[in-house]
């Protein structure tokens, strides 16, 4: 019964999240320029999820965030980022998601900073997973 409730979880938050990037492909987040903070849009709040969108353009950087709760990521448009962690020891890191990746970072309790240094925009879906 265990595995089929948390299997029924996972397939809500996985079409939720199918859901949303239908939108979002055909909603798509004006662009804001490089100089500006690339800020997330809350796109759905649930009791159990909250789905955001984040955009960074070719320089900019997300605010300084912690994250509280897991979250899944689904790649929109692909570039290079840095991620720059700051406690409990600052650390710099450099990742290349893929457009269409799904993936399940490491961030739960962690303060960092996004930047693009790509080439071209980064777009992305996180679902974070609200806990019980």
């Amino acid at each position: 019964m265990r595995r089929f409730v948390i299997g029924l979880g996972v397939g809500l938050v996985i079409g939720s999240a199918t859901v949303i990037v239908g939108l979002i492909a055909f909603l798509r987040v004006p662009v804001s320029s490089a100089a500006a903070t690339a800020e997330p849009t809350l796109l759905l709040e649930t009791a159990r999820v909250k789905a955001w969108s984040l955009t960074i353009e070719p320089g900019q950087s997300t605010p300084q965030h912690r994250h509280e709760v897991d979250e899944i990521v689904i790649c929109l448009e692909s570039s290079n980022l840095r991620i720059t962690k700051s406690e409990p020891d600052p650390e710099e890191q450099t990742a290349h998601p893929k457009s269409g990746d799904v993936f399940m970072p490491k961030v739960k309790g962690v303060t960092h900073i996004l930047t693009n240094t790509g080439a071209s925009r980064y777009r992305h879906i996180s679902i974070e997973l609200k806990e019980k």
